[in-house]
């Protein structure tokens, strides 16, 4: 196993992680009309894609909690109320996959939204740069210098309120285009210090684990008014309603943090905006992607790099008159994967079903790690997959769900 995993110089390969928030497979090598992701998209053509991934549950915390460690966890914390104490929890139950690859002699480096914020205590130890998430630029929120820089806003009023006002809003429905240079904002900024690590910082004596960890296209929909341009302004195309279907949202679906409102209260015509303003932000983060890539590039680690894209779930944009996550789905629990892996031909496409908790078996496969004796993985991974999409190999079952309904009966 670890020979078939080294290259020609007998070099361990390097893996680039790239993790979007709440982006479900709206690009273009998925099939979506509008949106505009030539990166990703690029990307695909080099990878093996999978069309049939998803999560065990569709929120940020617990996915990226299942994806690091291998295990599947539900959202307990947020229905009882102890989210904090139960996170650090979910991360010491077992060794993540960054702190194996650390322990087997990778210099690792994260930067952005890896984990749910900032890394952990437990899990500072795995990085050699355990890079920051908050700070600045600052994230959900639009920062005092840009006030007079806003030409396009919009979304449920009191959330764009929220903005207005310079307050937290991770969960406002609402967006705002600002006249500004790519590296005002987040994710621009994050894409420029991965840059940095893999031109100036890592240490050239050892392969790379390297994290880009984006924020978008997660709400509040804040992006360079470049990206909103590139969209015209009838962009956003909502998702069909069948002739006779009572605009309402079904009590299944009702949640304590929602307004249980059809569209959350907006019209056809600004729901329209919201999601050209999700284009922009995907599009926005794209590009980003591409800086990074073409800096690995650079270095001539490219071809002996494994390059990982994943969405921590999948999201609603109007379908069935939702908005945002934590629904049961498909389209809420599908996300976005694609793994480029060193002497795999890419363009693949594999049909079959994987989970998040399949990418730590698949990561130690296809580096030739061993798997630490105390870490229980319930699955074998799809390395197979990405070697051969048709492959037969059976991954060990099918997506599990882990859903504890919160509201309604």
């Amino acid at each position: 196993m670890i020979s078939a995993a080294l290259a020609e110089d007998g070099r361990r390969p390097n893996i680039l992680f790239v993790a979007y928030d709440d982006l479900r497979p709206e690009m273009g090598a998925y099939g979506a009309k509008e949106v505009i992701t030539p990166n990703l998209d690029k990307l695909a053509a080099e990878s093996t894609r999978f069309e049939n991934a998803y999560v065990n549950y569709p929120l940020c915390m617990p996915s990226r909690s299942s994806m690091l460690s291998g295990i599947r966890f539900d959202n307990r914390n947020f229905t009882e109320g102890d989210s904090k104490v139960l996170y650090e929890t979910m991360l010491t139950m077992q060794s993540t996959w960054p702190a194996v690859f650390h322990e087997a002699g990778y210099w690792t480096a994260t930067r952005g939204k890896l984990y749910h914020g900032h890394v952990p205590k437990s899990e500072r130890k795995a990085w050699d740069v355990p890079g920051r998430f908050y700070g600045q630029p600052e994230v959900y929120r639009l920062m005092e210098h840009h006030q007079d820089k806003v030409v396009e806003q919009g979304g449920v009023p009191k959330d764009l309120d929220i903005l207005l006002a310079m307050e937290s809003g991770p969960a406002a429905l609402a967006y705002l285009a600002i006249d500004c240079a790519d590296n005002e904002l987040h994710d621009g900024e994050m894409a420029e210090a991965v840059v940095e690590f893999l031109a100036k910082e890592r240490d050239r004596k050892k392969p790379f684990l390297i994290s880009a960890g984006f924020t978008l296209p997660h709400l509040p929909w804040i992006a360079p008014k470049k990206y909103f341009d590139m969209y015209p302004e009838d962009a956003g195309e909502l998702a069909p309603v069948p002739e006779g279907v009572e605009r309402v949202v079904h009590k299944k679906d009702q949640r304590p943090l929602s307004s249980n409102i059809w569209n959350e209260g907006v019209d056809d015509e600004e729901a329209r905006r919201l999601k050209r303003a999700y284009l922009a932000c995907t599009t926005y983060a794209d590009a980003q992607m591409g800086k990074i890539i073409e800096a690995l590039k650079e270095t001539g680690e490219y071809e002996n790099t494994i390059i990982v894209m994943w969405g921590d779930h999948g999201y609603h944009l109007s379908e069935h008159g939702l908005w945002q996550k934590n629904k049961d789905y498909r389209v809420s629990m599908r996300c976005p994967l694609m793994i480029k892996a060193p002497g795999v031909k890419g363009g693949q496409v594999c049909e079959r079903v994987v989970q998040n908790i399949d990418i730590y078996p698949t990561l130690l496969s296809l580096a030739g790690i061993e798997k630490p004796e105390e870490v229980v993985l319930t699955r074998a991974g799809f390395e197979a997959f990405v070697r051969e999409s048709e492959s037969r190999v059976e991954t060990g079952g099918a997506c599990l769900l882990c859903w504890r309904a919160q509201g309604g009966d």
